[in-house]
């Protein structure tokens, strides 16, 4: 940022139930959920979102990449079942945090992105099984995800200026005809798929995206 290189690590600290981040460079704070500097040198600054990270599970990275380096603590690897298994599967809310908007329950699951400035979410059900496109400024937005998907698998998040529609059976991309292909999970066989873009964003709760992006537009419903 402004020609110097920033370390992040775990503040230890949260925010509307959600990490953030501190720079070891400035001692500035950072909301996951947001981007912005909170506290600190930095403070009113603003990141950038690559969409780079993929959410998955071991199984299914091991098997594309067989020689991946796990990182283990005093020789173990991995835990036997995940301690956030009944979190997921009950009503509680992190932290105790209350839910100041009920367009959505607080643990439904969605898609939370920014787009032109503007906070998004989209239910899971709203896409889910069959795809979805959505209108947003400048272009739509085309959402997946499989048909029963585990929780740790990651939506499918595109944007095009030309825009999605169904034909014959298949998602395609206006500007350069290419098909989703679901397996693959993403667009293919097109003219030119460089329009397509991966869009930013993340799947979470609605308690966790709406406390810390209130004036949420919610698409789908």
């Amino acid at each position: 940022m402004d020609g110097k290189e920033l370390n992040f690590e775990p503040s230890g600290g949260l925010i509307h139930a959600s990490l953030v981040m501190v720079d070891k460079e400035t001692d500035t704070y950072w909301s996951i959920m947001t981007y912005e500097a909170l506290a600190g040198e930095l403070a009113g600054s603003s990141l950038d979102e690559r969409s780079l990270g993929v959410k998955t599970q071991w199984k299914d990275w091991r098997r594309e990449h067989p020689d991946t380096l796990v990182l283990s603590v005093e020789g173990k690897e991995h835990v036997a079942s995940s301690p956030y298994d009944n979190y997921f599967a009950s009503d509680r809310v992190y932290g105790g945090g209350k839910l100041r908007d009920e367009r959505l329950q607080p643990k439904q699951t969605i898609y939370g992105f920014h787009h032109g400035g503007k906070p998004y979410a989209v239910p899971f059900d709203a896409y889910e099984a069959a795809g979805a496109s959505f209108t947003v400024s400048e272009g739509e937005v085309f959402l997946y995800r499989a048909p029963e998907a585990n929780i740790y698998a990651s939506s499918n998040a595109y944007f095009s200026p030309a825009g999605f529609e169904m034909v014959d059976g298949s998602w395609t991309e206006k500007g350069s005809a290419a098909r989703f292909d679901p397996g693959q999970g993403t667009f293919v066989n097109g003219d030119d798929e460089a329009s397509i873009e991966h869009l930013g964003g993340f799947d979470t709760f609605w308690f966790n995206w709406s406390m810390n992006n209130p004036k949420t537009e919610v698409l789908g419903q």
